[in-house]
């Protein structure tokens, strides 16, 4: 997901959450929220916002003074809905972090079996990418066997398979239950 499909997914899920918003309450919120893994700025917050406006997903609501506020219209949960469930290219890549950690933070906004789908979806992505990494380590240990000539590398693939089974962990805590149907 590109860095102006993110900001989408970050507005549309700010105004989710709230009756409407400026630009500043939203950077504030998206920082406050995920700035660990993303760094959003006004630079572009604001061409977002207004493609957002133009696509009719917000409206503007007021002008206070300097501050334009907008929310969502229909359209643009609509929206939201197809970007949180947009697919993750590579779940287990560090570049994915972002909209990883933003799509999940936004999540609950989807229905409980959508959420399930999600989340399902997401566990495959990473027990496919646990698989690939581990061919690749099992192809590597033959190649990297002098450790002071190659450093961490093999510790490296076992780094990134503890990620993505701290992920599958995290991701089964966090799946919403399923309620027997008799």
């Amino acid at each position: 997901m590109e860095q102006r499909e993110l900001a989408k997914l970050g507005i549309l899920g700010v105004l989710a959450e709230t009756e409407s918003a400026t630009i500043e309450s939203v950077h504030k919120l998206l920082t406050h929220n995920f700035g660990r893994y993303w760094g959003a700025s006004t630079g572009i917050l604001v061409p977002t916002m207004n493609q957002l406006k133009t696509d009719g997903y917000v409206e503007q609501v007021s002008v206070d003074g300097s501050d334009v506020a907008y929310r969502m219209t229909d359209p643009g949960r609509d929206h939201l809905q197809s970007l949180l469930t947009a697919t993750i290219e590579d779940v287990s890549d560090p570049s994915s972090r972002p909209v990883l950690m933003i799509k999940l933070g936004y999540l609950h906004h989807l229905s409980v079996s959508a959420q399930r789908e999600e989340i399902q979806q997401l566990k495959d992505q990473l027990r496919s990418e646990r698989e690939n990494v581990r061919s690749l380590q099992d192809l590597h240990a033959t190649e990297i066997d002098d450790r002071d000539a190659s450093g961490y590398r093999r510790e490296l693939y076992d780094l990134r398979i503890r990620i993505i089974d701290a992920l599958l962990e995290w991701l089964a805590t966090v799946e919403p239950p399923r309620i027997s149907e008799h």
